[in-house]
């Protein structure tokens, strides 16, 4: 009983810190200029549709990984995807392989919020391993994206960093 109430608690303080957040996030996106905006995202707005998506994947941030999970008691990153797409009622393919196969590809330069990024598991090889989701784009080499990691469960990283982009195969547009 005393675990259950401190999930609780804690899913408390999760979805008030996040609603907090979401309120000081948009009084400052206001006063971000276009310029300080990356190419893709400089003029456009995110769709109800992809803030809903990134809303309720950002909801199982600190979930642990578990390899077929996708449910609050474990994740993998494909199940992520999958369980966040649910919340627009939209049903995706259960493994990241399959999911790459969605959409159109994009290029790093054209990604927005929502975008789908594809990773392989060591530098030079092309198999889909992994996948995540654009989060946030705070500049041209300064972008967010979310993932089960399979050490630190439901994390948001830098796409940028070295790792990341040593991996990384391609991203695709699902939501328009």
């Amino acid at each position: 009983m005393i675990k259950f109430q401190k999930k609780y608690i804690l899913f408390i303080l999760l979805a008030g810190s996040m609603i907090l957040g979401a309120c000081r996030k948009t009084s400052k996106s206001r006063s971000v200029s276009k310029t300080t905006q990356s190419k893709a995202s400089a003029g456009t707005s995110v769709s109800p549709a992809v803030t809903k998506v990134i809303a309720s994947a950002k909801s199982y941030i600190g979930t642990p990984y578990r390899m077929g999970g996708a449910t609050r008691a474990g994740m993998d990153c494909s199940g992520l995807i999958c369980t966040s797409f649910k919340s627009i009622d939209q049903t995706l393919p259960r493994t990241s392989q399959e999911q790459s196969r969605l959409g159109r590809k994009i290029s790093l330069n054209d990604l927005r919020e929502g975008d789908l990024v594809f990773f392989t598991d060591k530098k030079g090889r092309t198999k889909v391993t992994h996948v995540g989701m654009v989060t946030k784009i705070n500049g041209r080499n300064n972008v967010r994206f979310i993932h089960a990691s399979t050490k630190l469960g439901v994390v948001e990283s830098d796409l940028y960093a070295e790792y990341y982009l040593s991996v990384f195969l391609f991203a695709v547009r699902i939501i328009n």
